[in-house]
């Protein structure tokens, strides 16, 4: 301990050396630390999502397109399916069907349409927070993250994002009023919005609310009156929000069957089932039923292979950075030659030299530990969280 102020001094005096190499052995430290733990975590996130659902159907495309876009919300190149479809297999005893529409957002995150069968057939348990589950068009359940950046409870409300702002013929951001809050699962269902299906053919436009035609006056607004039906033009304005008042006159045009929807996740009942289900599907030319942990496994095999790079690295800068301490050991016995003959001379033993030179290093070896400590573990607790969301 007498020789503490000595090293500190030294070590000061040199700091430049000294910082250098803190850094390097940190650095050293940091590459094989974080590539394994991030790959780590990345794994057991992405192994858990996909295991939410066992079977995804939707168009023909791409296979990591599809799972991203129903299981983790993400915008991706995909063709819709009828709702048609998962009407079908709603219908199937072999399997519990659950849809998903996901082709719109709220203030920059994904507005998801299911129905409540997404909450009860989930692998990850889905209680709420705060409130309760949507009831009606227009109500919204947010996941946990989406509250806490928004500052969302139950009796608030979020506008969706207008998709097209000069086109009128697009409809008008709608009001969704907050009824519940989903408890944090660390999935994409944090950052998403949950609205039941009805809620989704408003956002596309097959559906709104507006005054009774009958009592609009405006003739700009009234295309052709027969019949006691009346024709009104796309320029009329429509309810941006549903309310109990102006609910009823909500109504849909078109066929619900040609409605457009992300994907369906499909639960089979046994293993037999989904076979069936499997070769079914994918012997159609406009469906394709997919594993999501398959998929998840070919993009852990790419993780694997880049890990693998980093370890290489890892190895490369670990011999490097023995190098450098061997060298700085060697040269700071010849530049510290006539101070450790002068302590010779003021009595100090040999093994002083020793401890004077090694105990420098061992000190800046600890800090650059310290430092690849310091500086790993919010990096990796903060990647963990953004690893759920891919």
């Amino acid at each position: 301990m007498k020789l503490l102020p000595l090293i500190w001094w030294h070590a000061w005096r040199h700091r430049g050396r000294s910082f250098l190499l803190v850094g390097c052995v940190a650095i050293a430290l940091l590459v094989p630390l974080l590539s394994r733990s991030l790959a780590a975590r990345f794994e057991s996130a992405q192994r858990e999502r996909a295991a939410m659902a066992p079977l995804v159907v939707g168009a023909k495309g791409g296979r990591f397109d599809l799972v991203l876009a129903s299981l983790y919300f993400r915008p991706a190149p995909l063709d819709p399916v009828p709702f048609s479809m998962f009407e079908r297999l709603a219908d199937d005893p072999l399997a519990t069907a659950v849809p998903i529409h996901a082709r719109f957002t709220a203030s920059g995150d994904p507005i998801v349409a299911t129905d409540i069968g997404y909450f009860q057939r989930s692998a990850v348990p889905l209680p709420l927070s705060e409130g309760r589950l949507f009831a009606r068009m227009g109500e919204a359940v947010v996941g946990s993250a989406v509250a806490a950046r928004h500052g969302l409870t139950p009796g608030a409300s979020i506008f969706s994002d207008v998709t097209e702002t000069y086109d009128i013929t697009k409809p008008p951001s709608l009001k969704l009023d907050v009824v519940g809050v989903l408890a944090p699962t660390g999935t994409s269902d944090d950052e998403a919005l949950f609205v039941d299906l009805e809620t989704a053919w408003l956002l596309e436009g097959f559906a709104h609310g507006h005054d009774d035609a009958q009592q609009v006056e405006r003739p700009d607004l009234v295309i052709a009156r027969r019949d006691g039906q009346v024709a009104l033009s796309e320029a009329l304005r429509t309810y941006q929000e549903v309310t109990e008042a102006n609910a009823p006159s909500f109504h849909i045009h078109g066929s619900r069957d040609d409605f457009p929807l992300t994907a369906v996740l499909l639960y089979p009942r046994d293993a037999r089932a989904a076979t069936i289900l499997t070769a079914r599907l994918n012997a159609r030319d406009d469906a394709q039923a997919i594993e999501p942990s398959a998929v998840v496994d070919d993009l852990i095999a790419f993780v694997v292979r880049l890990r693998l790079v980093f370890d290489a690295i890892s190895v490369v800068l670990a011999a490097s950075t023995a190098a450098l301490i061997a060298l700085i050991a060697m040269l700071g016995y010849r530049l510290r030659a006539d101070e450790l003959r002068t302590l010779a001379d003021m009595g100090a033993s040999r093994s002083a030299a020793a401890v004077l030179v090694g105990g420098e290093l061992l000190c800046l070896v600890l800090l650059g530990v310290a430092l690849a400590i310091a500086v790993a573990w919010p990096t990796i607790l903060f990647a963990s969280r953004a690893s759920a969301f891919v």
